[in-house]
C-alpha cells in the first residue's frame, strides 16, 4: 500500500552547506538557495520521491490488511525509525499504521548518507548554474561520470 506523509521531514542540507558548495558568502540569495535545496530534496525524498525512501525524519501512514501478522508487514520509504500507532478499520478490513521514517538527527547533523547529500548538493549547484529551463548556449551539455544518479543509485528503492 502506499504511503502519505503526515509530518513532512526534516531538513537534509543547511542553507550554510548549500551555499559553502556554491561557494557563496553573502546573504543576498538566500531565499532562492534555501528554495533550491527543497526542490533538489523533494525530488528525491518520501513516497513521491525518485529514491523511494525516506530522507529527512518525519511520519508517514499506510495502511495493512488487518489479518497480516506485523512482523510480516514491509513499509515504503524505508529506512522506518519505529511505529507511532495503529487505527484498526473494521468496516475495510485494514488497520492503518502511523510511522517514523527516515534518517535520524543526532546532534543537530543529519545521519542522511553522504552520497546522497552530496547529490542533493550537485543537484543544488546544477539549479544555481542553469535559472532557465533551456539552454541556448553552443556547448552540448553532458552528465557528470560520477554525478547525481551514480550517487544515488545504490539507494534508490525499486518495486
Amino acid at each position: 500500500m502506499p504511503a502519505t506523509v503526515v509530518t513532512p521531514p526534516a531538513p537534509i542540507v543547511a542553507l550554510d552547506e548549500a551555499k559553502a558548495h556554491l561557494r557563496v558568502d553573502h546573504a543576498d540569495e538566500d531565499a532562492l538557495i534555501g528554495a533550491l535545496v527543497e526542490t533538489a530534496t523533494a525530488w528525491l525524498d518520501g513516497p513521491d520521491g525518485w529514491l523511494g525512501r525516506a530522507l529527512g525524519e518525519q511520519v508517514l501512514e499506510t495502511a495493512f490488511p488487518a489479518n497480516l501478522d506485523p512482523k510480516d508487514r514491509v513499509y515504503p520509504c524505508p529506512p522506518v525509525i519505529d511505529r507511532v500507532d495503529e487505527t484498526p478499520d473494521p468496516d475495510s478490513g485494514t488497520v492503518t499504521v502511523r510511522y517514523r521514517a527516515g534518517y535520524p538527527t543526532v546532534d543537530g547533523r543529519s545521519t542522511v548518507p553522504a552520497p546522497i547529500r552530496h547529490a542533493i548538493l550537485l543537484m543544488v549547484g546544477h539549479l544555481y548554474g542553469s535559472r532557465d529551463a533551456v539552454t541556448t548556449t553552443a556547448a552540448q551539455p553532458a552528465q557528470l561520470p560520477l554525478g547525481v544518479e551514480a550517487l544515488l543509485a545504490p539507494y534508490r528503492v525499486w518495486g
